[in-house]
Formats: structure tokens, C-alpha cells, sequence
């Protein structure tokens, strides 16, 4: 008999595990106070209700999974990752080189924020209505960017948009928990390929926008991914309620929310990541304006755990899932160094390709393929697989191992091997989707049902926060080694061949727009040849090499601290059966008829599951492309 996951401490207290002695499943009375019971084993159900085949594949769970997985497509692919390739293009076009790294910080900083609420929203208010506002914040955060004048509104947009991921993110245990436990690798890796599937071309794409058409079009999609996933969700998407034994209801549970430790986590990380900013730009990194920020907001951000870990009844950031290292906790410390890298590179890749070998956009968008292509494979195939590969442990380590190793050997690209920065471009990005998409799923089968919500938003959260981080600190390194690198060595080059010292400083700014691709710089400086501006530029190309070469060995200590968290994760291999968590009400929605089929799970691999996946994408796709929603201009030739 299927033992419920939702009984009370009481029932939990008194009624010993099947197959164990009485003695050994009683709680001490500190067990009582700091781990909710029945933590020590949380998926008994998965155990002991293991059909011998899978349950069939219905309509409803079918459609929910499809429209749950577009949701992340708006606020991530065409909030996110189209647009932090071609920041330095976006501030020539509305202003604001000087804010325009707000960008990522934001988003990221709103999405960690949307991850921490999120979570605990939803295990209250039920999974369906946070999604549904987290789609329609989507459609807000993109109509705010697509009219945006300055970067001031647009970073205002994609601060709606970074908060809309964040509420989103609870579709990740909503596709998981409708699932059969073997296949909930499956359905996040159908939300992995809605984004891998744009992210291959996504900086070729950006570039063409930006270059030949609006950079608008980007934020178009990012509605119209909102729009369709929010009317396919609210058709065919009706978890059951769960109630509480207590008898609370839901504005009272609301009212009991934790906003003292959401407040300080949020004003903490804002300040912190201001004070990051300013180290090296607004002021120096000795100065106060920069040492005070950061320590404040350090300690406002601790402070939310500190004091969730001793006074509320009902943290947002729950100690006892903090205390189980291998079971939560280290899957935090991956994704907070995963996310780190990830978000830091999804800008740096195509500034490489920038300041190293051409302002050409299309050419920089072929370039930046590989990089796609690794997401595409590591972020959906191999996810796909985690039940049939399992040892889910090694997978992690072996992950991370390779993003660290590939990250650090990123550091030996130059001007000259471009090759290689494909290379690393490919294998780098390759472990992210695997990493997060692994560390979703071990969390949905090693933390108890009750606490899925709240798990998942923080590991969404830490993921986020990382990025946010990440983003400032390898950005901020590779701009202040550059800043001193590029003049010292344009200088040196310039005084080898005889310029005088009153032109280097105009010859600096010069080099500095030619390398952005601003035409006819080379003859703007009086007293410099051609050949002569042709080698400070080839200087400057190697000032930005050192400075990503810098940037990438300091990801390296971060990875040595992820591969020793992934080592110790506990695997959930066993878990991986037939069980089902949550059964979608039949009786609502589009599809009424009780027990309508699709087909037979049994039958259902993970490739046939993709290929049908892939089969509605592509019809969806088509039908989007067709329609003339917007105005269609007509685009000058790319080649």
C-alpha cells in the first residue's frame, strides 16, 4: 500500500516504514524539532508504488508538458541569451555603455528573487496559478523591452522578465511530478530543447537583428512564447489541490509567508552585486563606495539565513534542507558554480570573437555555433538519458569536471587560433544543461514531496544567483585587465615605430573603435601609416587575449569547489521507477473524458518521446513563422 507523502508529523511519528523495525524509524526528539518526519526517506511511494510498466500517456499530461516547457523559452532565450552577446551594440544603439551590464545583473538578480518566492507560492497556491503569472509577466517584461527608448527602460523590462523565469521556474516540478519517476529526465529535457534549439544560432541571429533588421524582433518572440504558453497552460493544466490537515487556508498560509527573510535576500543581493559593479568603474575597488555595499550587502544576504535557520515556523530557505549536504545542499554549491561560468561566457563568448578576431556580426554569429551546438546536446540529449545511464553522481562530477577543464584551457586562445576557441566553446558550454537539468531531477527524487516546490526555486534561485554573480566578477576581471593592458601594449607597439608620444592617446581611441568595426580609423590619426595602425591593433587583440586568458583561470578555483560537491551528492538512481506523483484532474480543462489515451508509456523511449516533441515544435514553429503577426519588412541580403 502506497503510503502518502502529505500525512502529518504525528502519522508520520507513529507509523514505522514497511519492512523496517519500529525502533529504528521513531524520531529522537531533536530529529523532531530540525527534519520534518519521513525525510530520512522521502519517495517511499516510488519504492512500493512501482507498477511493472508504466502508467499510459494521456492528452492532458502530454499537452502540459508541452506547454510547461515553452514557458521558459520567452524569458530566458529572447530575454536572455539573444540579448547578452551583442550588449555592446544594444548601448550604441539606446545609450548607456555604463549601466548596460545591468542587463544580466538584473535579470539574474530578479530571477533569483522570482526562484525564492516561487517556490513557497506554489506549494500553497498550487503549481498552476504562479505559473500562469509567470507566463503573463513574460508578456509584460517583453512589451516594457520592445518599446524601450533608453537602457534604462530596458533594463527595467528585463528586470520583469528575470522575475518571470524565476516564477516559471515551478513548471520544472510540475513537468517532474505528472512524470513517471524514470522519465522526469525527459520532460526537463523537452524544456531544455525549446531553448537549445534557438541557442544554436541565437548569436548569429542577435547579430542579423541588431544589424540588419530591429533588435526588437527578439522581444516580439519573447511575447509571443508568453502568450502561447500561457493560453495552453490555463487550457489543459489542472493539478489537483492538496489541502491541509490543519485546515488553514490559503490566505491565512499566505499571510504566514516568510517576507522578513524574502527582504533581506533581496535588498542584500541587490546591494551586494551594486557594490561589485561599482569596484573598478563607478569607484576604485579600495574605496568606500565600493568595500561598503559589498559588505553590507554580504551580511543582509546571510542575514536571511540566519535568521530563517532560528525564529520563523515556516522558513522560506528551510534549514533541514540546508543541513542534508549530499541530498540538497551540494546540488546548490553545483549549479550556484555552474550558473556562475554559464551566464558570464553566454557574454564573453561572442566579446571574444569581438575584440579578438572580427566585428563582422554574421561571422560572429558562425563562429558562436559550436557554442550552441554544445548546449543543444549537453542540455537535451544526455539529460534524456539519466535514468538509463544512472549513477547520476559520476555524471555530475564527470560534468563538472569538464567545465572546469574546458573553461581553464579557454585561457590559451589568441588571436591566432580560432579553431581552438570553437573548441572550447563547444565542450565548455556542453555540461551546463547537463549539470542543471541533473540537479533538478535529483532534487525532485531525494527531498520529500511536500518540499518539491521550495527545493526547486532554490536551486533555481543559487543558479541565478550565481549567474548574477558570475556575470559581475569574470566581466569586471576581464575589463579592468583590459583597461590596463590595452594602452600599455598600443603604447609600446607605437613607440617601436617611431609615433610620436602626442598621438598615442588618440591612437589608443582609434585602435580601440576600428577593432568595434567603426570605418576609416586607420587614417584618422595624423602621422600613423596603415601598416603601423594594423600592428597596434593586432597589439590591442592580444591586450584583450591576456585579459580573457586572466578571466578564464580564475573560474578554475570555483570548479575545483563543484567537483568536490558533485562527488559527494547522494544517487537517486534508485528512485527511478514507474511511480507517479501527481495525477492531472481529467474532469477540467479541454480534455473532460476520463482515462482518454494517447499511447501507451510502455512504448514511449525517450527518443520516441523527442521525435514526437520535436514532430509539435516544428508544426507549432511553422505556424508562428507564417503568420504575419508583425509588420514584415523586408531584410537586405546577410551575404
Amino acid at each position: 500500500m502506497e503510503k502518502s507523502r502529505d500525512t502529518t508529523a504525528e502519522e508520520d511519528a507513529e507509523t514505522p516504514t514497511i519492512g523496517t523495525p519500529e525502533s529504528q524509524t521513531t524520531p529522537t526528539h531533536e530529529e523532531i524539532l530540525s527534519v520534518p518526519a519521513g525525510y530520512s526517506d522521502p519517495h517511499t511511494a516510488a519504492l512500493e508504488d512501482n507498477p511493472l510498466k508504466p502508467q499510459k500517456l494521456t492528452w492532458p499530461v502530454l499537452l502540459s508538458a508541452l506547454f510547461l516547457g515553452t514557458s521558459f523559452t520567452g524569458p530566458i532565450m529572447f530575454g536572455f541569451i539573444l540579448v547578452t552577446p551583442i550588449l555592446v551594440q544594444l548601448s550604441q544603439k539606446v545609450g548607456g555603455a555604463n549601466i548596460d551590464f545591468w542587463i544580466p545583473s538584473g535579470w539574474g538578480a530578479a530571477a533569483a528573487v522570482g526562484f525564492s518566492v516561487a517556490g513557497k507560492i506554489s506549494d500553497i497556491f498550487g503549481r498552476r496559478v504562479v505559473i500562469l503569472f509567470g507566463q503573463f509577466l513574460t508578456v509584460v517584461g517583453g512589451i516594457i523591452c520592445c518599446t524601450s527608448e533608453t537602457m534604462n527602460q530596458l533594463i527595467a523590462g528585463e528586470v520583469v522578465l528575470g522575475a518571470s523565469i524565476g516564477t516559471v521556474s515551478v513548471a520544472y516540478a510540475g513537468i517532474s511530478e505528472i512524470l513517471p519517476n524514470k522519465y522526469r529526465g525527459v520532460g526537463l529535457a523537452w524544456t531544455e530543447f525549446n531553448l537549445a534549439s534557438w541557442a544554436v544560432p541565437s548569436t548569429i541571429l542577435a547579430n542579423a537583428m541588431i544589424s540588419h533588421a530591429t533588435w526588437r524582433i527578439m522581444f516580439y518572440l519573447c511575447i509571443g512564447y508568453g502568450a502561447f504558453s500561457f493560453i495552453g497552460t490555463a487550457l489543459v493544466y489542472f493539478p489537483p489541490s492538496h489541502p491541509r490537515p490543519d485546515g488553514k487556508t490559503k490566505w491565512q498560509e499566505f499571510k504566514e509567508l516568510d517576507f522578513i527573510a524574502a527582504f533581506l535576500f533581496t535588498a542584500g543581493l541587490v546591494v551586494f552585486l551594486y557594490g561589485l559593479n561599482s569596484g573598478g568603474n563607478t569607484y576604485p575597488w579600495s574605496a568606500a563606495g565600493t568595500i561598503a555595499p559589498l559588505i553590507l550587502g554580504l551580511l543582509t544576504f546571510l542575514s536571511a539565513f540566519v535568521y530563517d535557520a532560528f525564529i520563523p515556523a515556516d522558513p522560506l530557505f528551510p534549514w533541514y534542507l540546508f543541513r542534508n549536504f549530499r541530498d540538497f545542499s551540494a546540488l546548490i554549491v553545483l549549479v550556484f558554480v555552474a550558473g556562475m561560468v554559464f551566464f558570464a561566457a553566454s557574454a564573453l563568448n561572442a566579446q571574444t570573437i569581438l575584440y579578438l578576431y572580427t566585428p563582422d556580426p554574421i561571422k560572429i554569429g558562425l563562429y558562436s555555433l559550436p557554442s550552441g551546438m554544445g548546449q543543444l546536446i549537453g542540455g537535451c540529449l544526455v539529460p534524456a538519458l539519466i535514468h538509463y545511464i544512472r549513477h547520476v553522481h559520476y555524471q555530475l562530477t564527470f560534468a563538472v569536471f569538464m567545465q572546469t577543464l574546458f573553461f581553464g584551457l579557454a585561457a590559451l586562445i589568441t588571436p591566432t587560433n580560432i579553431d581552438w576557441l570553437m573548441a572550447c566553446q563547444f565542450l565548455a558550454m556542453f555540461p551546463f544543461g547537463w549539470i542543471t537539468l541533473n540537479c533538478y531531477t535529483t532534487a525532485s527524487l531525494n527531498v520529500p514531496q511536500r518540499d518539491l516546490g521550495v527545493a526547486i526555486g532554490l536551486i533555481g534561485t543559487f543558479r541565478s544567483v550565481g549567474g548574477s554573480i558570475g556575470s559581475v566578477i569574470f566581466s569586471s576581471i576581464f575589463a579592468q585587465t583590459a583597461k590596463k593592458e590595452l594602452p600599455k601594449r598600443i603604447a609600446a607597439t607605437a613607440a617601436a615605430n617611431g609615433v610620436a608620444s602626442s598621438s598615442v592617446v588618440g591612437l589608443i581611441e582609434a585602435v580601440g573603435l576600428g577593432i568595434l568595426g567603426v570605418p576609416g580609423q586607420a587614417g584618422a590619426v595624423s602621422g600613423v601609416s596603415v601598416g603601423v595602425f594594423e600592428d597596434c591593433v593586432r597589439a590591442a587583440r592580444f591586450a584583450y587575449a591576456y585579459a580573457f586568458r586572466i578571466t578564464w583561470l580564475a573560474s578554475i578555483p570555483f570548479g575545483v569547489v563543484a567537483l568536490l560537491a558533485a562527488v559527494a551528492v547522494r544517487d537517486p538512481s534508485k528512485y527511478f521507477t514507474n511511480h507517479v506523483e501527481v495525477h492531472l484532474e481529467k474532469k477540467k480543462g479541454v480534455y473532460r473524458q476520463k482515462g482518454e489515451i494517447l499511447f501507451s508509456s510502455s512504448r514511449c523511449r525517450p527518443r520516441g518521446l523527442l521525435v514526437q516533441s520535436t514532430c509539435v515544435f516544428a508544426t507549432l514553429t511553422h505556424a508562428v513563422c507564417t503568420t504575419n503577426i508583425i509588420p514584415y519588412t523586408p531584410m537586405p541580403p546577410l551575404f
